[in-house]
């Protein structure tokens, strides 16, 4: 279920203030405030957390690939040190056999190199027209890809995080059928443009509202490719009517929902530390004049929410009386919706790319600074 479009708008604080001045006094408002965040986890107390045993085995394949790669030595050191992503490719897809993994993981790889050109700090961050054209050719990869035609050789000259996705999505073409091929291009497409409307939201004269926030991360967020993705980890393919279903777009909506709430909460620091004032939580706390501490409370009662939604939406989904095979596919693909929130949380824990490991207690618990250090 998609944010309430009816909330977008609802009793917002007065337009008073210019660009510069709104991102001041939201600044000001939440500098050196810390936040004590419960384990994550604990708010989805069905869906449980497992880990592909092949990490070290990946990572050092991920390795020997990343110097194949053309993008600068810097970025792929930050992100080989601080992002762990095979990490999150093992909590994505427990079961999945070691050659689909090292695929999904260099997919995740992509994401982030791609998303980091374009998001605050990137070297497209403010160049409208740069970001346009990268779009343009990351979309015309996915359709070389993916399209009914496929081309798997880059054009001459093209960006580094475009060249490298080609041999990705060769791979992961080769492990669908037909039917998750086309979703995936679709959703690709989804994402890609999607991206290039949260920069444009970024430079408006105002920051967004909340909701309008939440429900642009929903429609456009990278979440939905990785659990189209399921089906390659786990070689089956799920009939359209199943995958279209109401029960399954719902449960696929909301988990997606979840993810999205939950990123927001964990990567608060992280997007304070560097001026990124687009977060739900800061959101929040703009639009409604709310404490560093009730806003996050906000957040945490919307996973709260989204979660018990999708939970009780596996009742209705087509389950087969006599097709055991059917049933399996089924409650696999159900269970990679749901890691794709337990993943992400998990993962956020056990790298550094949020918050330092230091910050995270025994329970599980985080306490987010919002001081004003530069991000490492």
């Amino acid at each position: 279920m998609a944010p309430d479009i009816d909330r977008l708008w609802a009793t917002p604080q007065p337009f008073t203030e210019d660009h510069d001045d709104e991102r001041k006094r939201l600044l000001k408002k939440a500098m050196n405030q810390k936040v004590l965040v419960p384990d994550i986890l604990s708010l989805m107390p069905a869906w449980t957390s497992e880990v592909q045993p092949d990490v070290d085995e990946i990572n050092q394949l991920i390795d020997e690939w990343l110097p194949t790669v053309n993008v600068t030595e810097d970025k792929k050191a930050k992100h080989r040190a601080r992002g762990n992503y095979t990490l999150l490719t093992a909590v994505y897809y427990p079961h999945c056999k070691k050659d689909k993994m090292l695929v999904l993981t260099q997919f995740l790889y992509w994401i982030f190199f791609w998303d980091d050109e374009i998001d605050t700090g990137g070297e497209l961050t403010e160049d409208e027209e740069g970001t346009i054209r990268c779009c343009e050719e990351t979309n015309k990869c996915i359709d070389d890809c993916l399209g009914p035609e496929p081309n798997y050789t880059p054009p001459p000259n093209s960006r580094g995080t475009v060249e490298m996705f080609y041999p990705i999505l060769r791979d992961l073409r080769a492990g669908l059928g037909l039917g998750s091929t086309e979703r995936l291009r679709l959703e690709l497409h989804d994402y890609v443009n999607g991206v290039s409307r949260q920069q444009g939201v970024r430079q408006a004269d105002r920051l967004p509202n909340p909701w309008y926030h939440l429900q642009i991360r929903s429609d456009d967020v990278g979440v939905i490719p990785s659990i189209t993705q399921n089906e390659f980890a786990m070689e089956f393919e799920l009939p359209g009517e199943v995958r279209h279903h109401e029960a399954m777009e719902l449960i696929v909506q909301e988990c997606t929902v979840v993810t999205i709430l939950l990123n927001e909460v964990l990567s608060l620091q992280k997007e304070f530390r560097v001026s990124q004032l687009e977060n739900l939580v800061l959101l929040f706390m703009n639009t409604y004049d709310l404490s560093l501490q009730n806003a996050v409370d906000k957040v945490l009662d919307l996973i709260r929410e989204h979660y018990q939604i999708c939970v009780a939406a596996e009742e209705r989904l087509p389950w087969s009386e006599s097709d055991d095979k059917f049933n399996a596919d089924l409650r696999e693909y159900i269970r990679g919706c749901q890691r794709l929130a337990t993943g992400t949380a998990y993962w956020s824990y056990y790298c550094e790319r949020y918050f330092e490991s230091t910050q995270v207690n025994e329970k599980r618990e985080v306490m987010l600074d919002l001081s004003h250090r530069p991000a490492a």
